[in-house]
């Protein structure tokens, strides 16, 4: 074998091992959701900071979580 063979298998090995690394791995649990209350309690005039800028509640409110929100979709449906 001359040089030019051995770069080459010496890239082809650098390529290999750089790909073989990534996988994608499933997740434990068996939703995505990140742990959150279940249900959210605003009393009206309370002022909530969201990323959005600020929310103020105009009467009581309730909130449902997104998996509660499914779950409660999916009672209906049935």
């Amino acid at each position: 074998m001359n040089l030019q063979n051995y770069a080459t298998l010496a890239l082809l090995a650098i390529l290999l091992s750089l790909t073989g690394c990534e996988t994608v791995s499933s997740p434990k649990e068996p939703t995505l959701n990140i742990y959150q209350t279940p249900i959210l309690r605003v009393k009206a005039g309370v002022e909530i900071i969201t990323k959005d800028g600020l929310y103020t509640a105009q009467k009581d409110e309730i909130w449902h979580s997104d998996e509660r929100y499914r779950k409660l979709e999916q009672e209906l449906i049935k």
